[in-house]
């Protein structure tokens, strides 16, 4: 039976492993290339696999673990199918897939999840293509290696790995970015979505990134400076409360106050009587 959103001239190979390749390497289940319609939607509670695709054409909507994904052609996406998980077509849709296992899929895709989520953009990297490709090859001529199945599973996998940490790199550099701009602005009135557009990210995505590197979200780090130059002006000047306060970017005493004293379970006047 054709799934729904399907079209006739897709491609679907199944492949029954051997014993040992279950127990001992990375494995291929089945896999295929599918030509869809914006029809086409997946939704599973489990599916004891895990799944690459490669979106040669179109655009696909992921949900997983209450978060939401968009892979559009070049891109590449690893899903792990144990877990809750949906994808559907936006458009008209070309891409090629594999479910496998194997003993290591669970670390690798923990570790590149919690990295990068499950959409990687591939333009320019021929190393998963080629894989990919050699792979549903030698399923639809029904003439699976296993060694060299596992192999070239192993080469997407550290791929994929390389690419989350360029794609590290790049959020790194993209906090900093924006973390100096708020140190050059925590006088005035900042919002999250005014950190998130200077990112170019949706505020959600942008706090979970913050947080990634940054060990606290965007409003603790302003926070955080905000009450550590207060510090330094109550210790070093004779600016007022009033004074020291406003020159922080707190629209009032009190709010400076009660902020204060819960992170430095003291009054800003107490503070100040400090001898250090």
């Amino acid at each position: 039976m054709i799934e729904k959103g399907v079209l006739p001239e897709s491609k679907m190979f199944f492949h029954m492993s051997s014993d040992f390749s279950v127990k001992a390497l990375f494995y291929l289940i089945y896999s295929g290339t599918f030509y869809c319609t914006n029809e086409y939607v997946i939704e599973r509670h489990n599916w004891n696999s895990y799944l690459f695709m490669h979106i040669r054409k179109g655009k696909m909507r992921i949900e997983y673990e209450d978060k939401e994904f968009i892979a559009t052609e070049n891109t590449f996406v690893f899903l792990n199918c144990y877990k809750p998980h949906l994808y559907r077509t936006e458009e008209d849709t070309i891409f090629d897939w594999f479910h496998f296992s194997g003993n290591a899929s669970d670390d690798y895709f923990e570790q590149l999840f919690n990295n990068n989520g499950c959409v990687y953009s591939i333009i320019n990297n021929f190393v998963i293509d080629d894989c990919m490709t050699s792979i549903l090859n030698m399923a639809e001529n029904d003439r699976i290696d296993e060694d060299a199945v596992s192999i070239m599973i192993h080469k997407i996998l550290y791929e994929l790995k390389n690419l989350s940490n360029q794609a590290d790199e790049v959020q790194l550099s993209m906090i900093r970015s924006v973390v100096k701009y708020l140190e050059s602005h925590y006088q005035d009135p900042i919002t999250l979505n005014d950190l998130a557009d200077r990112a170019r990210l949706s505020p959600y995505h942008f706090s979970r990134i913050f947080k990634k590197h940054m060990n606290c979200s965007p409003y603790q780090y302003l926070i955080n400076y905000r009450i550590n130059n207060a510090k330094k002006l109550l210790h070093n000047t004779s600016l007022s409360v009033q004074e020291v306060a406003y020159a922080n970017g707190f629209n009032s005493v009190p709010h400076f106050i009660q902020i204060f004293k819960k992170h430095t379970n003291l009054s800003p006047k107490k503070f100040r009587d400090i001898q250090f």
